[in-house]
Order: structure tokens, then sequence, then C-alpha cells
């Protein structure tokens, strides 16, 4: 963001600090740029570190103690604010955390004496690295990412099953029947999740949207009135009426687009 490396101070660091025990008063502001939050201005009675091991200073004014050169607002910025050295705007995002790297560099190469010949003959370390993708934290950050006020709407890429089929009221055999030849023809090439429960349509569909399946078909005994089966995607964009011996195709239009 800032265009730089950035690394955590360490107490074996050359920066001339008492850690544990650092404060404002007495700091060296030639050998850094020291920064003091807008919240601070015209501060007293305030409590810090002495920069000497075991003391504390108590009582700071800060007008009268330390005397800032400038104060600064660094823990509220917003969206569209300009910055300081180039006057680009910010833009605020928000972002999951799903993996990390570790550079480890060559501690480890060179414990175990590990080498290898460079091109000019030269035996090196190599240096290492790892990662961790947390698979976990990756579903919970699809769904958070693409969802609904009743349930995951998962993509497709990483759906537990491609298809639902909705059969509404499974005890008339030709509805059954239908839904059934629906399922055999589409789980050749699909992941593909049946439901042919003799309950009510809205539970049926309540549970559809909490798996949250990207294709649904629907079959009811009004539809087949009419040679037809309902497709209708998870994220509401599709939902049209089709004949059945075209629902293999239309889905896998839906699914490879």
């Amino acid at each position: 963001a800032i265009g730089a490396e950035v690394f955590p101070l360490t107490d074996h660091d050359d920066a001339d600090l008492c850690f544990g025990y650092i404060g404002a008063v007495g700091l060296d502001s030639t050998k850094a740029d020291i920064l003091y939050d807008i919240s601070l201005e015209n501060e007293t009675c305030l409590i810090g570190g002495a920069n000497k091991p075991n003391y504390h200073i108590k009582g700071i004014s800060i007008p009268r103690d330390i005397k800032p050169d400038r104060f600064v607002d660094v823990s509220r910025v917003r969206d569209g604010d300009a910055c300081v050295k180039c006057g680009g705007k910010l833009a605020l995002k928000r972002g999951i955390e799903v993996g990390n790297i570790f550079q480890l560099g060559t501690k480890y190469t060179e414990s175990m004496n590990m080498l290898f010949t460079d091109s000019d003959g030269k035996q090196k370390h190599p240096v290492m690295g790892c990662y961790g993708i947390g698979v976990g934290r990756l579903i919970a950050s699809i769904i958070e990412a693409s969802h609904d006020d009743y349930g995951p709407i998962w993509p497709v890429s990483v759906a537990p099953w491609h298809i639902h089929i909705c059969i509404l009221n499974s005890a008339n055999e030709e509805v059954l029947r239908t839904g059934h030849e629906i399922y055999e023809e589409l789980r050749r090439s699909y992941e593909v999740l049946l439901d042919d429960r003799n309950t009510a349509a809205g539970i049926m569909f309540a549970d559809a949207d909490l798996l949250g399946v990207p294709v649904r078909v629907i079959v009811s005994a009004r539809n087949l009135e009419n040679g037809e089966a309902e497709i209708a995607t998870r994220d509401k964009r599709v939902k049209k009426l089709v004949k059945i011996d075209e629902v293999y195709n239309v889905i896998d239009d839906l699914i490879i687009r």
C-alpha cells in the first residue's frame, strides 16, 4: 500500500530505543519522524515511558513537554482521502486472509548445512519459503462474499452440487418418474442433488436456499401438463420454464457460462 517493505522493529535493531519504556518526552526527532495523533493535541496529565529501563513519567503535558511540530489524523482515513505525497485517492476495500506465505530465508538450510552450487561454481544455501491455505476459512470467505438473506450462493466452481432437483408432490407417480429421469440424465455429467421428499414446497425451497446449489430444477404436476419443468438459478438471475427434453441443454449452457 505504501510502496515499501515494512518490518516490525525489534529490540535487537540499532534504534537507540528502550523497548517497553518508550515515551514521547525526550525522543530525538532528528533520527526518525515522530507522529502525534490529532487526539493528543492539548492533552495534559498523561503517563508515558521515560525512555530508560523501569521508569515512566506521569503528569506529561503535550503543549508543555513535547510541543509537536504537527498533529496528524492517523486513525480515521476515509475512502477518497488524498495521499499527502502523490495526491492519489485512497480506496478502502475489505479483504479476507485466506492464505499466507512465510519467507524463511536461509535459516533452516544453514542449520541443515544444505548447499547447492550456483552457475559461478560457488556453494550457497538455498532460500526457503512455505505457504499455508486456510481451507475452512476459504469456505467461510466464499459464503461471506456470495450469499443473500436465505443462505449461501455457491459459485459453480466450488459448489458441492451443481444442480438441485426439487420434485413437488412426489406422491404423483408421473411427477416422481419424470424427476428421476431428469436426475439420471443430469448425473452423468454433473453432481446432482435430488429432493423427492413428500413435504410442502415452501419447506423444500427454504432448504434448497440454505444449501445454495447454483441451479435448481423444479418438477411439478402443473408444469408437466405442458411438458415443462422450471429452471432457476440460486442467484435469482434466471427463472424460466423449459420443455422436459431441453432441460439438459439449458442447464449445460447455464453451468458452462
